[in-house]
């Protein structure tokens, strides 16, 4: 399909500034543009109408994480059901979260943080997750998709949420059977999806041994190996540093070459692929959203 429209044309289409297209580029590859003798970007007809409905569904409350690797057709399905917008149940908590994005708005970090950890003290740890931190970095990453808040503006909201996760203490107890180990592969530095996946996990009386971001395939098999767990779940959310698509089959390949037993994999926040066949790593198992992870530990169809 022959690429001519610019940059400019596509971002002023989807209503959005051009560092928003670039940053859908870059982190969620969305467009795969061609480029001119002189390095400017030139997208197609495909690119100009997904990048509409893209922007017409950020507009609608989705994540870009979900929607981003969706076909047109399956794009144009979702502009036509209803928004995923859902009104929180605790109207406290909605005027807290939308106060603090005005005191983000005008960089007040400090009233940003007391906000957020006036929410974490007043609720369970579990609400806190699934109410407060998990509507907030959706809120925080489609502001940025569209260009309304800078991405200072999202690491701001991801240090200060990380900060208040580390002060929730929950007892690492649970069928040490079912012990589940938590990282990012090589280069993936996206440290919140699995501090989330640790609350959730401990939430569901699941023992966790939390292993942290990047790892090297050889030392994460390593590591697995060690502690003798039989799933491991995996943050996989790409960024502009680390891309899913690109990264994520050569990863478990080396993974699967360094583990002396039997592993289940868990991606989280990943997307189905064609993965192959593997001598150690016995399933494949992408979840798309905490929602899902949390039923799935209840119902015992992890780490099991």
């Amino acid at each position: 399909m022959k690429k001519n429209i610019g940059i400019k044309v596509l971002s002023n289409a989807c209503g959005v500034q051009p560092h928003s297209i670039r940053t859908w580029e870059a982190r969620y590859n969305i467009f795969k543009p061609e480029r001119t003798d002189g390095g400017q970007r030139l997208y197609s007809e495909e690119d100009l109408q997904k990048g509409k409905l893209i922007s017409t569904l950020l507009n609608d409350g989705h994540a870009i994480s979900k929607i981003a690797n969706l076909s047109i057709s399956d794009l144009n399905k979702l502009v036509k059901t209803e928004p995923s917008n859902k009104v929180r149940e605790n109207l406290h908590t909605n005027i807290s979260i939308a106060q603090l994005f005005k005191y983000l708005s005008s960089y007040n970090i400090d009233d940003v943080a007391k906000e957020i950890q006036y929410l974490r003290m007043n609720s369970s740890a579990k609400e806190f997750v699934f109410s407060v931190v998990l509507p907030v970095m959706q809120e925080i990453g489609t502001k940025v998709a569209l260009g309304n808040y800078s991405v200072t503006q999202e690491h701001i909201i991801s240090t200060i949420v990380r900060d208040q996760l580390g002060q929730l203490t929950i007892p690492n107890i649970g069928d040490m059977n079912r012990k589940i180990a938590l990282a990012t592969p090589d280069g993936n530095l996206h440290e919140l999806s699995i501090l989330i996946a640790d609350i959730v996990c401990r939430s569901n009386r699941i023992s966790t041994s939390y292993l942290g971001a990047s790892h090297p395939a050889e030392c994460l098999g390593e590591a697995l190996n060690a502690l003798k767990v039989s799933t491991v779940v995996m943050g996989v959310v790409s960024s502009d540093k680390w891309n899913y698509d690109k990264n994520i089959v050569k990863y478990l390949k080396d993974l699967d070459k360094h583990l002396k037993s039997k592993v289940e994999v868990v991606l989280g926040g990943g997307h189905e692929k064609d993965f192959p066949n593997f001598k150690n790593i016995t399933n494949v198992r992408v979840v798309p959203d905490f929602e899902t992870f949390d039923e799935l530990l209840a119902n015992y169809k992890i780490g099991n």
